[in-house]
């Protein structure tokens, strides 16, 4: 009887209890298509959601899959330029300045439960989170409850399941207890945002409003303030301030702005053939800079929308992306995103006539004050 009793009280607190957002307070959020949000759940998607120019938020639901270094590293530029990353695997936490912890059921109350995460089914346990804080995603939210998938575990051991620690500059957002580990949890990051986030319930309890606050501040807005009156928070963008951060756990380093020089960085070819100056400055990834003559009778852009074919004297400078950034072009004072088509770039210092690889060079700029002779 007194098990009978104890799973009754449990499930009273865990069953859906109905408080939806007034139509009043919907209002005051954005429409779905306002958020940006791209869902990937496996790594072999990451690259077209960060080539993904309408992209705010990046739900990356891979769970079980490790990161590669390389991935990590466009993840984190990506949110630095002012977008946010969602991800639902605390096994992945240490690569985004997180601190992943992890324990069995017997630590908090639940219910068994299965969830849809990255297009498979898991099992896991439903419970109830409660939001203590003053972060602008916790405007207006008291409880909600939550889906915690079970991680693999090994034969003859207890479930394990995972949340984040009270670390660094980690902020919770939704937890057991007032001191107990995250089970949401967000921290900045240069101009943007990354979220550790678990499956949460819309419609019971807060549920529908603590989903429509971090879908706000993600994607740029401010949050509607208490019973939508006013806004509140400086939420991430590509014009927020940037911020170092003191990550719990070590992360990739990217500087933002342009990289700092060393004394091996802009070393300079500058004369070219017959006493011409070349009006180009070609910086290679290596850090060698060479200034001449770009070789071109067209430059051939390709964006979303259109192709483009320019005189060389159209352009004003390229930017070469990565595997998972796209190209950048300034022409005729307008910049664009897309991939050059042009390859390899043909280049004639004093040394001669070169050919370089997409992929070796980091960006081509027109040299300050000089004027290109041919």
């Amino acid at each position: 009887m007194r098990r009978l009793t104890l799973f009754l009280v449990l499930w009273a607190l865990l069953a859906p209890t109905s408080a939806q957002m007034s139509s009043h307070l919907k209002e005051e959020f954005h429409n779905q298509e306002a958020y940006g949000v791209v869902v990937v759940d496996r790594l072999a998607g990451l690259r077209s959601a960060l080539l993904n120019e309408e992209a705010r938020i990046l739900c990356f639901q891979s769970f079980g899959e490790e990161l590669d270094e390389a991935s990590i590293k466009e993840i984190l530029e990506w949110v630095r330029e002012g977008h946010t990353l969602w991800f639902y695997d605390p096994r992945l936490a240490s690569h985004f300045g997180m601190r992943g912890t992890f324990f069995d059921n017997s630590r908090f109350r639940n219910k068994p439960e299965s969830g849809q995460l990255g297009g498979k089914k898991y099992g896991g346990v439903a419970t109830l989170a409660v939001s203590i804080g003053d972060h602008p995603v916790q405007t207006g939210v008291g409880q909600v409850t939550i889906f915690m998938p079970t991680l693999e575990k090994k034969e003859g051991e207890e479930a394990q399941y995972g949340a984040i620690e009270l670390a660094g500059d980690t902020k919770p957002l939704l937890q057991f207890t007032h001191d107990s580990p995250a089970l949401v949890a967000c921290r900045r990051d240069g101009r943007g945002l990354i979220v550790f986030k678990s499956l949460l319930w819309n419609e019971p309890l807060s549920g529908d409003r603590f989903q429509g606050n971090l879908l706000e501040f993600s994607a740029g807005y401010q949050v509607p303030g208490p019973a939508g009156v006013g806004r509140v928070g400086n939420p991430p963008g590509p014009e927020a301030e940037y911020i170092e951060g003191e990550p719990a756990e070590p992360v990739a380093a990217t500087e933002p702005g342009e990289p700092t020089e060393s004394p091996e960085r802009n070393k300079v070819v500058e004369a070219v053939p017959g006493g011409k100056v070349g009006g180009w400055l070609l910086e290679l990834r290596d850090g060698t800079v060479l200034q001449g003559v770009l070789e071109a009778t067209v430059v051939e852009f390709e964006t979303g929308s259109s192709s483009l074919k320019l005189k060389p004297d159209e352009v004003e400078s390229l930017e070469l992306g990565s595997a998972v950034k796209l190209d950048r072009i300034v022409a005729k004072g307008k910049e664009q995103s897309g991939l050059l088509l042009t390859s390899p770039i043909r280049f004639r210092t004093d040394r001669g006539v070169e050919e370089f690889e997409k992929e070796d060079i980091q960006k081509l700029t027109r040299a300050p004050g000089v004027t290109e002779q041919q």
